[in-house]
């Protein structure tokens, strides 16, 4: 994302879901590789607030409903 610091705060979550591309800028690599939960963590803890979580994957994960309300304020 072009608003990425480059902080590693994503990546530290989840190395495989969150990768650096060639501009150092983290992006989502791939989704499916983590939980949503970890998507709206990272929302929560990225300083330039450019995580923007959606909706879950997995509609069966556990939560959904508490982490579906933490993630709307990034959105």
């Amino acid at each position: 994302a072009p608003l990425c610091t480059s902080c590693n705060d994503c990546l530290a979550i989840n190395p495989v879901m969150f990768v650096y591309n060639d501009n150092n800028q983290a992006v989502i690599a791939d989704i499916a590789a983590g939980t949503y939960a970890q998507l709206v963590e990272a929302a929560e803890i990225c300083p330039s607030r450019c995580i923007h979580p959606g909706k879950p994957l997995n509609p069966g994960e556990p939560n959904l409903d508490d982490l579906m309300q933490r993630a709307a304020a990034f959105n």
